[in-house]
């Protein structure tokens, strides 16, 4: 071993023994763990890679399995004990002993849980995440691994060209249906929660609120006199409110109406009293003809990005023909980079694929969708941080003729 590596080993492991990696920054975090990909990069053999690639598609599963069997919640309800006998575990889980003792084998060997001594096993922080909302991600993603394990079979069907209509995805040919993946959850709870929850989660842990980057106070005011019957601000598909309830918090004076609009059954999950006072939650379908006319301003957070230009384009003419002269489409998008794409986004990209037959647009893309739906791009807002994750799009309507 050159003596560069051995030095760089040898602070690696000083570095684990003195769990001084507790202590990180976040942002010298994310540069270890990104030097770390390239050095497994550098040093994996190409055909231990190809294996590590061919078998990575059984930690979903495995967990998933180990869900429906109750490991993960009995580790997390276990009255203060970090560690469980084999006996104990038995006794708080579904399923038969043999079938726990290989799964738990297996989850150890991913460093999700360890082995003390013969008979116990203890958590790793993972392992309690994966009982909690985090865990829902799971349950999630592995419906979508459901769906992107027909891929082959679909573009072999097809001839390899991108999917264009939401009603005619890779998911519809995996689950041999005609409904939409919006109508499909409906008829499967535990889905439509598991997706909920990771919609929530996501909301809620994506950095810096768009109103942080936006200019509000600039560009979204309305006049007293019409404060009671014109609304400020309505959030299209904005699920339980979580976008419009910040937007409120942080500016809870300026004149207006605040509108969540939703399909019913979103509207119907919106916890009670979970809204500040003052922001009305409306059943909308944003295919239907948009009832809150001359909003001053008409926002959308991800919600483009779950359908193709098809469907977009008529949820876009909706919009448009409810504005006014001095009205505003806010667009809050996922937008990549056009090259050096990183391997979640890229990823999320063929998620949108699979499940919508849409794509996680790039800026341009989506400045040429809102042009084709006759819009006027005034400006791209991003924030100072995560410039390459989102972007507010400030849209007007294009004046006919």
């Amino acid at each position: 071993m050159s003596g560069d590596l051995s030095e760089v080993l040898s602070a690696a492991n000083a570095a684990l023994a003195n769990n001084s990696i507790d202590n990180v920054d976040p942002a010298t975090r994310m540069q270890l763990l990104g030097v770390l990909d390239q050095l497994r990069g550098a040093l994996e053999p190409p055909r231990m890679t190809v294996v590590n690639y061919s078998i990575s598609y059984y930690v979903l599963t495995a967990i998933r399995v180990s869900q429906g069997m109750g490991i993960f919640d009995a580790f997390s309800q276990a009255q203060g004990s970090k560690q469980l006998t084999v006996d104990e575990l038995d006794a708080k889980t579904k399923g038969d002993r043999a079938l726990l003792a290989r799964l738990m084998r297996y989850l150890c060997a991913n460093k999700i849980f360890k082995e003390v001594g013969d008979a116990a096993y203890e958590p790793f922080p993972i392992a309690l995440d994966l009982a909690s909302v985090p865990g829902d991600m799971i349950k999630h993603f592995y419906l979508n691994m459901r769906t992107s394990s027909f891929l082959y079979e679909y573009f072999e069907k097809n001839g390899y060209r991108i999917p264009t209509d939401a009603y005619d995805a890779p998911f519809q040919f995996s689950q041999n249906t005609k409904q939409h993946f919006f109508e499909f959850l409906d008829a499967h709870p535990e889905d439509q929660a598991a997706f909920n929850s990771v919609m929530t989660l996501t909301r809620s842990v994506t950095g810096v609120n768009w109103h942080e980057f936006f200019p509000v106070a600039e560009k979204l005011q309305v006049s007293p006199a019409e404060s009671e019957s014109r609304a400020l601000l309505v959030d299209i598909g904005g699920g339980i409110g979580h976008d419009i309830s910040t937007f409120k918090n942080a500016f809870p004076d300026l004149p207006g109406r605040l509108i969540v609009q939703d399909l019913p059954q979103a509207i119907k999950d919106i916890p009670p009293n979970s809204l500040p006072a003052g922001i009305e939650a409306m059943s909308y379908d944003m295919f239907e003809e948009q009832p809150v006319v001359g909003a001053k301003a008409y926002y959308m957070r991800t919600v483009l990005h779950d359908w193709p230009d098809k469907q977009g384009l008529d949820v876009l003419a909706r919009i448009h023909a409810a504005m006014s002269e001095d009205s505003v489409l806010l667009v809050n998008e996922n937008t990549l980079s056009e090259a050096n794409i990183a391997a979640i986004p890229a990823t999320l990209d063929l998620v949108m694929m699979q499940t919508f037959s849409s794509l996680d647009r790039t800026e341009q893309q989506w400045i040429a969708l809102l042009e084709k739906a006759q819009f006027q791009v005034v400006k791209v807002w991003r924030p100072d941080v995560e410039k390459a994750s989102h972007a507010i799009y400030e849209a007007v309507a294009k004046k006919s003729g």
